[in-house]
């Protein structure tokens, strides 16, 4: 019903002018006089106007968008720029110009409203004009403007006109990176030795130790000798030659607040950045309600890869994530180091991160939290009895986190 009575609005806006020109003629016509003749030929150049501007073409019009860069990283400014331009110098006493900003940022953005998006002009019989704005603090995110719309009338507010234009933008927003400087992937090196940048295969002669089996090992690392002496199945563990590879997880299961997630995004890209910079071969995993796996690189471009995903990635998962995590990390070569970031903790990732030991991985855990539980401190204790270097990150200091194994980075 509102949308009927806004597509005929001009229409009746017409009707009454037509009607307070009839009256106004009558007036003078049976009255007489000087004064109600003023008031006729008064009213005839409103009168003409609403007439001319019922049928001016709005879509002589033409909406072109400009912004400052269409990829930016978290907080910093975006200017947009509006520029109008028409064929027909119709004069015009006011315009209205609403650029209509993405629904997911007005939700973000707690200063955006859409005032910010509107001017009001007096455009007279200019041809073109350039309206601009600027967005502070611009949060994280992928973002598609798409509409553009412009109002305008007569003075007296008779006959009210718009359209609505397709303007569509992209604007790709990366999460914040604060390279952590003092921060070093996890070295299990021994004498000093760095770790290769490429992944070896075990080499079968040196034995250092044997384990009891774990289902997924090689029925060829079966040593029959002990097997048969301690009446259950034992297997060899082998010198596995050392590799520089990472792998960085964000966690985008369970419920926690916006701002603990914002940082552990933030977290996953300043981590990745970091270790792209030591020369390390960097694979990302992301799970939630959908899963993103990136292989392994040590070029550049693995970085803009992992902030692609990362600018709009939401945390939607409500599923259990030890399913989906071995699925993916069950291939990984020993030794590889693992970055896990969450901003929430729970039982089931104490068995999980006890798994992942048991193949050999190197495990390094970011809990991302202002204001952590008791509870969450309970099972930082049980990761740190496990072996598990773990962080608290309360700020986005993350130029502060020491190399792990330090007293002060642990918990």
């Amino acid at each position: 019903m509102i949308r009927r009575l806004r597509r005929y609005r001009p229409t009746l806006g017409l009707f009454w002018v037509v009607v307070l020109f009839l009256i106004a003629f009558c007036y003078a016509m049976f009255q007489g006089g000087f004064v109600s003749w003023f008031v006729f030929y008064s009213f005839l150049p409103v009168f003409l106007y609403t007439i001319l501007l019922m049928f001016y073409p709005l879509h002589d019009v033409h909406i072109e968008r400009l912004v400052d860069q269409e990829e930016l990283y978290a907080e910093e400014p975006l200017q947009v720029t509006i520029k109008l331009t028409r064929n027909r110098p119709f004069p015009l006493f006011y315009l209205i110009i609403e650029d209509h900003a993405p629904e997911n940022m007005l939700k973000k953005h707690a200063q955006l409203t859409k005032e910010t998006t509107k001017a009001l002009v007096s455009l007279g019989f200019r041809k073109q004009v350039v309206f601009d704005y600027r967005i502070d603090g611009m949060p994280r995110g992928d973002y598609r403007f798409r509409e553009v719309t412009i109002k305008t009338g007569d003075l007296f507010g008779f006959v009210q006109k718009q359209k609505t234009f397709r303007v569509e933008q992209r604007v790709l927003v990366y999460p914040k990176v604060i390279t952590p400087k003092k921060w070093l992937p996890l070295d299990l090196s021994q004498g000093g030795r760095l770790r290769s940048r490429r992944n070896f295969e075990v080499d079968l002669t040196s034995i250092s130790s044997i384990r009891d089996y774990i289902p997924g090992d090689r029925l060829s690392w079966l040593d029959w000798k002990a097997t048969a002496r301690t009446n259950k199945l034992v297997t060899k563990q082998f010198e596995f030659p050392l590799n520089k590879d990472i792998v960085v997880v964000l966690d985008r299961t369970g419920q926690s607040s916006s701002d603990d997630f914002e940082r552990a995004v933030s977290l996953a890209a300043s981590l990745s950045d970091r270790a792209l910079r030591t020369g390390s071969a960097v694979g990302f995993g992301s799970f939630g309600k959908e899963t993103t796996w990136v292989t392994r690189h040590d070029q550049t471009y693995q970085k803009w890869v992992i902030l692609h995903h990362l600018a709009s990635a939401e945390q939607d998962g409500a599923m259990d994530i030890t399913y989906l995590f071995n699925k993916y990390v069950r291939h990984l070569s020993p030794q590889t180091t693992l970055v896990y970031i969450t901003p929430h903790l729970s039982e089931r990732l104490i068995w999980l991160f006890n798994d992942l030991l048991s193949r050999s991985l190197a495990l390094e855990l970011f809990f991302c939290a202002e204001k952590p539980l008791p509870v969450d401190y309970h099972l930082l204790e049980k990761l740190k009895a496990l072996g598990v270097y773990a962080h608290i990150v309360s700020d986005d200091r993350f130029d502060e986190i020491p190399k792990a194994g330090d007293t002060v980075a642990t918990i």
